[in-house]
């Protein structure tokens, strides 16, 4: 077992519902049960404790932990700077089931009861409104609101793009469940999103709706976490029936491996950002750390069922809280170090906290001694393969040009009755047919190439 220690415990007024962290753990938001939300720093002392008017259903905060979003059971939506000033409420309308605030700031999706998603900016002005069949217990946004997601009652998926359409709020799919979709996260850059309903399957899919797995598990899951990348998902689920569980989920693979924690619900778990490291909290009054490859690591004993954790970006610091209004925070970098990676293979599969690594170029073999350096073998093959591709766009270019000629000629010649008509229509018949031969071509081979492969080109 690795070293994790309890640094502190707090105590607030009331069950500790939802947690929010900011990148670095030094800025901790709480919400308990008697309606207040609590700021804390990473020293375990309260900055300010503030009523909001309303039982919480959710919170979120931004990469810096400068702001802060808040959904209300009552329908409002409230955002608050970090020295507890509210700068603005919002009527949603009807319950606020959940909110997620994008890391910079700039907008909140909310989901709401009557199956409202709505997006509103930092004014809390609203951008756009979304309608789904059923109540919208979660929902999710991108780093920089790019893409966003809900998962509704009605069994079903939406996702929705802000990119292409400047902010607009297209539906650019929806994915139908065979269950009520209770969790959902998306990739901070919104390439990825994962879901689990209520018929206890996980869905795997990208932002074009294609579904990479969609995988069944033993019981309802409670709690949901997905790394930065999307790489890795990491589920709790419920105990009666079957036991409390805590998996780990791979986006090519699927299911990595699965460790069950006791009887009891596993309501809470987050991983860090680079899927090393998952933090879970059940109702065995339990708080588990798990690693990727090394499964279960640590587990310690707290007071009341854990409804809420949240773990730092880096997998350093840990925050539970319980049913029992107690906060705790556990100290994880001894751990984080001794499991780090030590070889340049294990450090290849590390993923940037805010750029993802998609396309990693394997690590070259080591030169023995004598053998001439190959710095310059990738950049001849590149500069080969674009100087074919330019060539292709040049003979295309040409053969395009001389049947536009061609076309003319037979044309002109037509016109001034050096042909008989019958015999042009027929060149001319043919010669449309090439040219339409030549066009596919441009279309599948040059058009269609992504532009950082082509060469210089007229085009």
């Amino acid at each position: 077992m690795v070293d994790v220690k309890e640094v502190w415990k707090q105590k607030v007024g009331g069950g500790v519902q939802a947690l929010a962290l900011s990148l670095d753990g030094l800025t901790i938001a709480a919400a308990s049960a008697d309606g207040a939300l609590h700021l804390l720093g990473r020293n375990g002392a309260i900055a300010w404790s503030q009523q909001l008017g309303g039982p919480i259903a959710a919170i979120d905060t931004t990469s810096a932990g400068d702001f802060l979003a808040a959904g209300l059971r009552s329908g409002t939506v409230l955002l608050l700077d970090r020295t507890g000033k509210t700068l603005w409420r919002h009527e949603a309308g009807s319950e606020v089931q959940a909110v997620s605030l994008s890391r910079n700031g700039k907008y909140i999706i909310v989901g709401t009861s009557d199956g409202s998603i709505q997006l509103l900016n930092n004014k809390g002005q609203p951008v756009w409104s979304r309608k789904a069949k059923g109540p919208v217990p979660d929902v999710a946004v991108s780093s920089s609101a790019n893409f966003a997601a809900a998962g509704s009652d009605d069994g079903s998926i939406y996702f929705i793009d802000n990119y292409s359409t400047n902010m607009g709020g297209k539906v650019l799919w929806t994915l139908p469940t065979r269950g009520k979709v209770r969790k959902l996260r998306l990739s901070t850059d919104g390439f990825y999103a994962v879901a689990a309903s209520s018929d206890a399957n996980i869905h795997y899919l990208d932002k074009l709706g294609k579904l990479y797995w969609s995988n069944r598990v033993e019981n309802t899951p409670a709690s949901l976490a997905m790394s930065a990348s999307g790489d890795y998902v990491a589920i709790g689920i419920e105990g009666g029936a079957h036991p409390g569980q805590v998996s780990l989920f791979q986006r090519n693979e699927g299911l990595v491996w699965r460790n069950v924690t006791g009887d009891a619900t596993v309501g809470a778990i987050d991983i860090s950002a680079n899927g090393q490291f998952i933090a879970a909290g059940s109702q065995n009054e339990e708080v588990y750390l798990f690693h990727r490859t090394k499964k279960h690591l640590w587990k310690q004993a707290v007071d009341g069922w854990v409804d809420a954790i949240a773990m730092t970006a880096d997998g350093n610091y840990t925050v539970a809280g319980t049913r029992k209004g107690a906060l705790y925070l556990f100290d994880n970098r001894a751990a984080v170090e001794e499991l780090k990676p030590r070889t340049t293979e294990e450090a290849e599969l590390e993923v940037s906290l805010f750029r993802p690594l998609r396309t990693a170029v394997p690590p070259e073999p080591a030169e023995e001694p004598g053998e001439p350096a190959e710095v310059e073998r990738t950049p001849v093959v590149v500069a080969a393969e674009e100087t074919t591709r330019t060539a292709l766009e040049i003979i295309v270019d040409l053969c395009l040009g001389v049947v536009l000629c061609l076309l003319a000629v037979v044309y002109y010649f037509i016109i001034i009755k050096t042909i008989n008509q019958d015999l042009g229509l027929i060149l001319l018949f043919l010669l449309l047919i090439v040219m339409a031969f030549l066009l596919i071509m441009f279309y599948k081979y040059i058009v269609r190439r992504p532009k950082k492969a082509r060469g210089r080109s007229f085009y």
